[in-house]
């Protein structure tokens, strides 16, 4: 990761070289980098992550990135960089899926550093698919299409593996009641096949009919989970929540380690009102009266507190404000 930070300062120091030098240039000799186009088609929806993956290994035998997408054919599809060959791969994952934004795939480096990339429809069958790479690190080498029943519809797939469980995965989604989901699967065994052993359950109950949820983890013990009541075309106000998952106790917390909820025991309520604030004020990260809360992004500070990317748009959906709220360790900014 320190690689990969280092990388994207490196390319962010270059661009602003790019523009000081361009400063100095007349407008016809100027030029705009506007990016490199993986795909001629494509799309993806934020909801469901990693969308896309950059993985290095110690031994230095692998150095890929990997971005998935469906295309407007409803094939689902990655690209792979690699790096130490300098050669870009597209990969169909499957054919003749729903052509919808939300079915982008996911992906997941094992502990055998084969990569897993997961997909669903869009809440219309009770399943997750997955494929395995053959071969660590190289997605060209796909296995079998594989199947995880579940008894809800699934969309949004965001898995984990944590060092404190490092024979597990935790599979998070938008499932029962199209609430924030969680499962515990095993590893894939020899024939790739994984069984969920807990779950799934769903993790907050809202007064509104649709949370929309972003995941993260510490990489160690707690995953982080950060959702609106509902959506803010159909709520208003709409308010800002994070929860977290520890995976020790398995047990719902605020950002505190205040325990909210044993998971299994059913779902955590959530509403709106000003009395569920002043009970649950660490929960709650933004309740501005009369505006729409909407999250795009949550992850860490040095200091391992959350900051959260959101908008906040008007009661009437003219205005759209750009904001990021961070924990401070004493309270939310």
């Amino acid at each position: 990761m320190k690689k990969l930070f280092l990388m994207v300062m490196a390319v962010w120091a270059g661009l602003a070289g790019t523009a000081a030098a361009q400063n100095s240039l007349s407008p016809a000799e100027a030029t705009v980098y506007e990016g490199d186009k993986l795909a001629d088609e494509g799309a993806w929806c934020w909801f469901a992550d990693p969308r896309a993956l950059h993985y290095e290994n110690a031994s230095g035998t692998i150095n890929s990135s990997y971005v998935g997408y469906i295309d407007v054919h409803g094939a689902v599809k990655a690209v792979q960089y690699d790096f130490l060959k300098g050669r870009r791969s597209e990969v169909l994952i499957r054919s003749y899926f729903q052509p919808d934004d939300h079915n982008n795939p996911t992906f997941l480096v094992l502990p055998d550093e084969r990569v897993m990339i997961f997909y669903s429809r869009h809440t219309d069958e009770p399943c997750f698919y997955y494929r395995i790479s053959q071969v660590p690190g190289d997605i060209t080498t796909l296995g079998e299409e594989k199947k995880i029943l579940t008894k809800d519809n699934t969309t949004y797939p965001s898995p984990f593996i944590l060092s404190d469980d490092p024979e597990h995965i935790y599979l998070c989604w938008r499932g029962i009641r199209w609430h924030p989901t969680i499962a515990r699967l095993s590893l894939p065994d020899e024939n790739d096949e994984v069984q969920i052993d807990w779950g799934p359950y769903q993790m907050v109950q809202s007064t509104g009919a649709r949370p929309y949820a972003k995941y993260y983890s510490n990489g160690k013990d707690r995953i982080m989970f950060t959702y609106t009541t509902g959506h803010p075309d159909n709520e208003n106000p709409n308010w800002l929540y994070l929860n977290r998952v520890n995976i020790k106790t398995l047990q719902l917390e605020d950002v505190q380690g205040k325990v909210l909820s044993t998971i299994a025991d059913g779902p955590f309520k959530v509403n709106r009102t000003e009395q569920y604030a002043v009970d649950y004020p660490v929960a709650v990260v933004d309740h501005t009266p009369g505006v729409r809360d909407w999250v795009w992004q949550v992850a860490t500070d040095k200091q391992g507190h959350p900051v959260i990317a959101m908008v906040k748009i008007s009661g009437d959906k003219k205005k759209h404000d750009y904001y990021y709220t961070y924990w401070d360790g004493q309270a939310w900014k």
